[in-house]
């Protein structure tokens, strides 16, 4: 149920009075203040400062939990924007409500908004419970503001995983003093992969044999402890028959033996031998895998002491991806954050409740 602006002007819901479109003519009075002056009277049904009924707006964001902006502005009859500024109150108004007053682990990670490189970072403790533009410097410090914000204390958080990025490690240094931070191991086994894969494609190039190698790039990277018994064949045929690309993928298969440890002394040995054999296996991208390893030995190390990974970060991005391909892109961070808190956040809405089916 809509109502008019302070006019005799009528708009019509498409909820209504028990799910029948309806009109509403009124005129609001007027009254005077002594501290505000003149000011138009709410209606108890209502949400200052919006077009539309509060039980309306519930049941928007009844629909907007699960289908995109544009099929909710079909069955609704109201047009995107509107449905937008609908939502992003009701979410950023449940987001601020947030209790993170026994916050002592973090997760962040960065997730894809736009093409071209666009990025936001988002901060999870079992939850989304912040979500900051870019993915750098400043959305760390950000993330930092909003605990303290709802309750908080950055003194206080004792863990944090992230990626490699040397923004978020730097920052987190600096905003998270007595935080123990772990870079998640996924992102560290990404870095011997990528190594891998550059040495594949050198020697590709250098066999002449363009398809064989191609066709099988994928099968370097799976984990030993995933292997089939097939592709365990396979592997060590290719391995024999191309020297260098084997070479690098024994070299990070042994990275999940590092992983294996049980005690912080032994993931510290194991990780200075694969550094040292990195170092002299004559491959130049392995080299270099080893150079970034070893300036971020005391982070990778640190999973032995917390045992923190971003899996939660991951499954989140996906669900996070799979919205936004649903919503077909979005084009302003604050409709992209609002969606994000929506499927991610757990959020407490305090939109009405509809009591009629």
């Amino acid at each position: 149920m809509h109502r008019s602006n302070g006019t005799a002007t009528s708009r019509r819901n498409v909820s209504g009075v028990m799910r029948t479109a309806c009109y509403v003519h009124c005129k609001r009075p007027r009254v005077l203040c002594d501290k505000c002056g003149t000011v138009q009277v709410n209606a108890p049904f209502e949400r200052k400062n919006s077009r539309f009924t509060l039980l309306f707006e519930g049941y928007a964001m009844l629909l907007l939990q699960d289908i995109p902006r544009a099929g909710a502005s079909h069955l609704l009859r109201c047009d995107e924007k509107s449905l937008a500024a609908i939502l992003t109150y009701w979410v950023h108004d449940a987001v601020n409500r947030m209790d993170l007053s026994d916050t002592c682990s973090i997760a962040m990670d960065e997730t894809t908004f736009r093409r071209g490189h666009k990025y936001v970072t988002v901060a999870v403790r079992r939850r989304v419970f912040d979500v900051e533009p870019g993915r750098d410097k400043t959305a760390a410090k950000n993330v930092g503001e909003k605990l303290e914000r709802n309750g908080g204390n950055t003194k206080s958080v004792n863990s944090l995983t992230s990626d490699m990025s040397a923004s978020y490690l730097s920052a987190v240094r600096e905003v998270f003093p007595n935080a123990k931070q772990t870079i998640d191991k996924f992102h560290v086994k990404q870095v011997p992969l990528k190594a891998l894969d550059t040495v594949r494609k050198d020697e590709q190039k250098e066999s002449g044999r363009k398809k064989e190698l191609f066709l099988c790039r994928k099968l370097f990277m799976v984990p030993q402890g995933r292997m089939t018994d097939k592709q365990r064949t396979m592997a060590t045929e290719l391995s024999k028959q191309y020297k260098k690309t084997g070479r690098a993928f024994r070299i990070v298969q042994s990275l999940d033996d590092f992983y294996a440890s049980t005690s912080m002394d032994e993931a510290q040995t194991r990780l200075d031998k694969l550094c040292s054999w990195m170092r002299r296996c004559r491959l130049k991208p392995m080299k270099d895998a080893a150079l970034t390893l070893r300036n971020h030995s005391k982070e990778i190390r640190n999973y032995f002491h917390t045992r923190l990974t971003n899996a939660i970060c991951e499954g989140i991005n996906a669900m996070i991806q799979a919205a936004k391909r649903k919503a077909r892109g979005f084009h302003a961070f604050e409709g992209y954050a609002a969606m994000i808190y929506l499927v991610a956040g757990k959020l407490e809405l305090d939109t009405p409740v509809l009591l009629w089916k």
